[in-house]
């Protein structure tokens, strides 16, 4: 049997059994969600006995991974480090994310919306700070790169990409499906 085909059949297994626990996949596999409540935990494990690593504002975006026992595995972009972090939110201090934006406010022209659907249009240059003036390029991704938009300041967005984050200019990016 080939890998591809031993690749498959274990994604097969996995969603059969997930369906058989009554996980709903689908609906959650690449959602965005948002903190309903002020300093929620950020934490290392799906239990309030696990260290905090940060504590989210209310407003404050997620990118949904996966869950575990009423705890949602979650990456959340942390300012003071600049950095992405994966951590766990208890579920009730959650709530879905609209896909036309992050805030809940309307949507302008100039808007990108939160969304793990979207690639480079460009070779495009990652940088440290939503400018060109400031910081400094983390590195260059190839036109067509699939990146997960977290954020949006300006016409800058902070995206996430595998090996990575940082800010690009949304003009460069276009969301696939």
């Amino acid at each position: 049997m080939s890998f591809a085909k031993a690749i498959k059949r274990w994604v097969v297994l996995a969603l059969v059994v997930a369906l058989l626990a009554g996980l709903p996949l689908a609906a959650q596999a690449a959602s965005n969600y948002y903190c309903n409540a002020n300093r929620v935990n950020l934490r290392e494990g799906p239990s309030s006995s696990y260290k905090s690593l940060a504590k989210l504002s209310k407003g404050a975006v997620v990118t949904y991974v996966s869950q575990s026992n009423g705890w949602y595995k979650v990456k959340y972009y942390k300012k003071s480090t600049d950095k992405v972090v994966t951590g766990y939110v208890y579920r009730k201090y959650l709530s879905s994310v609209s896909n036309s934006t992050s805030s809940g406010r309307s949507k302008s022209k100039s808007s990108i919306s939160v969304s793990n659907h979207y690639k480079t249009t460009v070779n495009l240059r990652v940088r440290s700070q939503p400018s060109v003036e400031k910081g400094y390029v983390r590195t260059k991704l190839k036109a067509g790169t699939k990146v997960a938009v977290m954020k949006q300041k300006g016409s800058w967005v902070f995206i996430t990409y595998k090996g990575g984050s940082g800010w690009v200019s949304a003009k460069y990016l276009k969301k696939v499906k």
